[in-house]
């Protein structure tokens, strides 16, 4: 499907669009609240800046997207795949990625607060200047990614692997683990 064809029927009020093809589709800053895509394919679509505020992208496939600036709040992102997504300065604040695999994410800068991001992979995903506040991380894998500058406070960490992560930001989420 095309960007065009995507943008019509919507306009006209369809926000059911399961397992649709967009991959390689440039959605750049196109506001498409509350769509619904799921088991879609959007490997290295341009959604860089698309208002997706309370979409449900469940099990979307994703690979090296853009998704830079893009409002994702309160968007529904449960079992997602995708690897080298760029989600830097992206808002994510409550939005649900239960289970989602995100290799090589770029979330540096991203908003996520009070987020649902229980058993979620993130291994060696750029966490840098990200807010994390009082986002559920438990049982999430971290393993290699980096955490430079990030706020985490009162995020929850229980069972979450951290291993080879920069030193400094792991030792700081052993001690939140044992306080929350």
């Amino acid at each position: 499907m095309d960007a065009k064809t995507l943008l019509e029927k919507y306009v006209g009020g369809q926000r059911k669009f399961h397992s649709v093809n967009l991959g390689g589709v440039d959605l750049k800053s196109l506001d498409l609240k509350e769509i619904d895509l799921y088991h879609s394919n959007l490997n290295e679509a341009g959604l860089s800046e698309a208002i997706l505020i309370g979409a449900k992208l469940n099990s979307v496939v994703l690979t090296r997207p853009c998704l830079k600036n893009a409002d994702l709040q309160l968007a529904d992102l449960q079992l997602i795949e995708g690897s080298s997504i760029n989600l830097s300065w992206a808002d994510l604040n409550l939005a649900w990625l239960i289970g989602a695999s995100l290799n090589n994410t770029n979330l540096s800068n991203a908003s996520i607060y009070q987020a649902n991001w229980k058993r979620i992979n993130l291994n060696s995903a750029n966490l840098t200047g990200v807010n994390l506040a009082e986002t559920d991380l438990t049982q999430a894998s971290l393993n290699r990614a980096s955490l430079q500058n990030a706020n985490l406070q009162k995020s929850q960490f229980r069972g979450a692997n951290l291993e080879k992560c920069n030193r400094p930001i792991a030792k700081l989420f052993m001690w939140y683990d044992r306080q929350f």
